[in-house]
């Protein structure tokens, strides 16, 4: 299950530590200064898609955002390879590829 409270706390601290203002994130999302602080808060869901606009402002992934990151989760050489294996597609099947697993990920947070 998500903890939407940690969530937005992971949000406002990525945001922060990247020196972005609430008004300017809404901004790049196309949404309200109002919204963000609503999610920062817990009280709103961001949709997958906010979700996976805010991680690429934030140059990371959307797992970053709704999972606590342990010390054994990050493997380099596991994302190096998969970014490896991207560079191999054209961006339009890249493209595809990332709707598919945010497809994949809307499913499995829902369970």
């Amino acid at each position: 299950m998500v903890d939407y409270n940690e969530v937005g706390s992971r949000i406002r601290q990525t945001r922060v530590e990247q020196g972005i203002t609430q008004e300017e994130l809404a901004f790049q999302i196309n949404t309200s200064a109002a919204y963000i602080s609503n999610i920062e808060r817990g009280i709103k869901k961001p949709s997958l898609q906010k979700l996976s606009d805010i991680a690429d402002i934030f140059h990371v992934t959307v797992n970053d955002l709704i999972y606590e990151k342990s010390s054994n989760e990050a493997n380099p050489l596991v994302e190096d390879e998969i970014q490896s294996l991207l560079s191999l597609c054209k961006p339009d099947k890249q493209k595809r590829l990332k709707n598919n697993i945010m497809d994949l990920l809307q499913i499995l947070i829902t369970d």
